[in-house]
């Protein structure tokens, strides 16, 4: 029998591997929004060992989460979907969960990167402009909040337009953003400003490591993201694949050589002064100028990010009322084949958040807690698909070597949430307000999954489901052993 035809739009498969690649080559800007904190709260030696453990963490996980993938190839909203087919079986609710806080650890990376963007603009072209429009308790709203919500309302205008568009911006900025990284990873030893001596300890303890850790998850582990563009990819099991597995490596590369090169270059004291902007300072001091074209490029880096972060969050919120996991008015596309009511859905929750939280690392305190619960039921998802559907096909399979991997990983993901959210205060940035934020978040997804199940669609609540045990359509054979 033949699919039935429909008119409702589709995501359209337009997409290769590199596509995906430059839609997460920006967040690397993480180095510039929140390493430089960690250095100047836990000294360098800790920082740099938290970002290159998290950054090989992330590599491993890709590599399960394309196996997944590739088992669900018409599923848009990423790994969280992933997580909700695989803990259907045991307890449904969990999938919204997932599924929602997904969304939040990539929605309000908007208010996130986008505050960090209005502050290089500000402190590079307009130092003197430090009017306040209002104060909100630790919230000063001024120049550098106005200039955010111009940026996210601009990314989320070009999502709505079509990810081939914001694709295509990114690769513009992007190549220019890679030349930047590499004066900043490669420069410092070039030119012999490197001074190893100055690369120091400073933690105080352990819980410090794993808060901090906690703290930088999300900018090291969203490359996750390219697997939110698996039905868009033309050829999905091999263009998901391959831009997971290229961009992980990337970031292996940047989060270890960058902050290694600017601390001995800079030193601990003044990146724990510059937080933000010491990439501009490194280059300044190298070069001895360009600090405003410096700037403007990882301006546009951050914006990027904000493009890709919108663009994942979108199809993470439409992919769950695909699922019937929220509202059914978010399972909408748009002409352009966007899920547009999500896109500016999100855009709001951002606008609203920003006058809550004034700073970037109490908005990843209130984001992670959704995000990092995500990944780590979704990396104990593929222990479970393994477990409970092994005869499905995979046209990734990974070895079984890779079954001991998850269970590690998902212990360790596990350890950094629990003890991230509990010890907010170690961050120097966030305490009790962002972590209630977060949980009042999750909150609102299972909300919203009752009013789902017994308004809209005039049903039970339901716990448990049975998946099926094998496609109904028919799945490419296992074509591919790693």
């Amino acid at each position: 029998m033949s699919a039935p035809v429909t008119d409702q739009p589709q995501l359209h498969k337009t997409l290769r591997w590199h596509h995906g690649f430059v839609l997460a080559l920006p967040i690397a800007s993480g180095l510039f929004i929140s390493v430089g904190f960690a250095i100047g709260a836990i000294g360098a030696f800790p920082a740099i060992a938290v970002a290159a453990t998290l950054a090989v963490v992330a590599l491993l996980q890709n590599h399960l989460f394309a196996e997944m993938a590739a088992m669900f190839p018409d599923k848009p909203g990423g790994i969280a979907v992933y997580a909700t087919e695989a803990w259907k079986r045991y307890f449904a609710p969990l999938g919204a969960l997932a599924t929602f806080g997904y969304w939040c650890g990539w929605a309000l990376v908007l208010s996130l990167v986008g505050l960090t963007l209005g502050s290089l603009v500000q402190a590079e072209w307009f130092p003197d402009q430090t009017w306040v429009l209002f104060s909100s308790g630790d919230v000063q709203f001024g120049l550098a909040h106005v200039i955010c919500i111009g940026a996210i309302v601009a990314c989320t205008a070009l999502n709505v337009l079509g990810i081939k568009i914001a694709a295509r911006f990114n690769q513009v900025i992007g190549a220019v953003f890679i030349l930047v990284l590499a004066v900043l990873a490669i420069g410092p030893f070039v030119t012999g400003a490197f001074n190893g001596i100055e690369l120091s300890g400073g933690v105080s303890d352990w819980k410090s490591v794993l808060v901090w850790m906690y703290v930088l998850a999300w900018a090291i582990y969203g490359t996750e993201l390219c697997a939110a563009f698996a039905p868009e990819y033309k050829d999905t099991a091999r263009d998901t694949f391959r831009a997971l597995r290229t961009v992980a490596f990337f970031m292996v590369a940047a989060y270890a050589l960058v902050p290694m090169a600017a601390t001995g270059h800079l030193g601990e004291a003044t990146i724990s002064e510059n937080p933000i902007t010491y990439g501009v300072l490194s280059v300044q001091r190298m070069l001895g100028g360009a600090s405003g074209i410096v700037t403007a490029v990882l301006c546009g880096a951050l914006f990027l990010s904000m493009i890709s972060s919108s663009a994942d969050a979108g199809r993470a919120l439409y992919g769950m009322a695909r699922e019937k996991m929220t509202i059914r008015q978010f399972d909408q596309l748009n002409r352009n084949g966007m899920p547009a009511r999500a896109l500016w859905f999100t855009m709001a929750v951002n606008l609203v958040i920003l006058g809550f939280v004034g700073n970037p690392v109490g908005i990843l305190i209130a984001s992670n807690i959704g995000y990092i619960l995500a990944v780590t039921l979704a990396v104990v998802g593929f222990l479970l698909l393994r477990k409970d559907r092994p005869a499905w096909p995979r046209p990734i399979k990974l070895g079984r070597a890779w079954v001991p991997v998850a269970m590690i990983v998902a212990a360790f993901n596990a350890t950094i949430l629990v003890v991230g959210a509990t010890n907010p205060g170690l961050s120097y940035a966030g305490g009790l307000k962002e972590v209630l934020i977060g949980l009042g978040l999750l909150g609102v997804s299972l909300l919203l999954l009752g009013y789902r199940q017994l308004v809209q669609d005039r049903g039970r609540l339901t716990i448990r489901e049975l998946p099926e045990v094998t496609p109904a359509a028919p799945v490419p054979e296992p074509s591919r052993h790693i």
